[in-house]
């Protein structure tokens, strides 16, 4: 028999296990649906059909709590941040730059929620190894963004709109942790109300750049169906219901912890299931992100 402690252990390392694996593998998901649908409609309608059948998942577990105006007025900016912007400009992104490129700039998430939470949020100054790690992280960036830019894989409209996209994620993350408190909705509603909100917005959102004159249901693959569904179960459903249940019971330091893995597991599997080039500098970059994380979370010293 387990104690509370053992238990909660388990389930914080099987949240963290179920989060890295889904978005580790997200990247390269959303580069094989936009192959035949729109980036942002393919947000919108993978982050709609999640939020729908989470909530209706939490109906039949027995939580009848129904939103009160508070809580969508909260989703509606958590939304736009978390879902908008991170998954809607990441999508968009991808079409114009590699998964593994993504994974990467998304990989240094840790280096901005720890310089917005020392600049505005009043967290203690980062030490001399989180400024070294932030360092280490900017200049994987830079030399990533130098490099594919210059080999023609990558343009910078593509690099500026995943950075956008990290940041929104970074600024939604800091709202859920100031206002969950809020709420009467358990972490699932949250997380269903959100994704349903924010679907809505990216529906909007394409549909206002003109996205349906550019999708056709003729042209739908089988592929590009199944990342679709893969993305609404692994990457919408499981993955944020464990991130946010882990920033809500560990550290933020635990719960961001994912970021280790996301760019060695985005730029492998976008290698081996998409041929994207992978060389000594594209190696490079994804060791100083991963390395530089790994300052940018560790304990404060002094």
């Amino acid at each position: 028999m387990l104690t509370s402690r053992q238990a909660h252990i388990a389930k914080v390392l099987g949240c963290l296990l179920l989060v890295y694996i889904s978005w580790g593998s997200c990247f390269i998901a959303t580069k094989f649906a936009i192959r035949s649908f729109p980036p942002f409609l393919m947000g919108g309608a993978r982050m709609v059909l999640a939020g729908i059948l989470l909530y209706a998942w939490s109906w039949m577990r027995g939580r009848h709590n129904l939103p009160t105006r508070k809580d969508w007025s909260n989703s509606l900016i958590l939304a736009f941040f978390m879902v908008f912007l991170a998954c809607g400009f990441l999508a968009k992104g991808q079409e114009f730059i590699a998964s593994g490129t993504a994974a990467m700039i998304l990989g240094a998430v840790p280096i901005w929620m720890v310089l917005g939470s020392w600049l505005f949020c009043g967290d203690p100054r980062p030490s001399l190894t989180q400024f070294a790690g932030l360092g280490l992280g900017f200049c994987g960036l830079v030399i990533l963004s130098v490099h594919q830019a210059s080999e023609g894989i990558d343009s910078g409209w593509g690099i500026l709109l995943v950075l956008l996209a990290a940041l929104g994620w970074v600024t939604g993350s800091f709202y859920s942790k100031r206002h969950a408190s809020e709420t009467k909705l358990s972490v699932m509603q949250t997380s269903a109300l959100m994704m349903f909100i924010g679907g809505l917005q990216c529906l909007a959102g394409g549909t206002i750049v003109g996205e349906w004159r550019h999708f056709s249901l003729e042209s739908v693959t089988l592929l590009s169906t199944a990342a679709l569904f893969y993305l609404v179960i692994f990457g919408a459903i499981i993955a944020y219901t464990c991130y946010f249940w882990l920033l809500l019971n560990t550290r933020t330091t635990v719960a961001i912890s994912y970021e280790y893995v996301n760019p060695v597991i985005g730029v492998f599997l976008g290698w081996l299931l998409a041929g994207e080039q992978v060389d000594a500098t594209v190696v490079t970059a994804c060791c100083l992100t991963v390395l530089s994380v790994f300052f940018v979370v560790s304990r404060r010293h002094g």
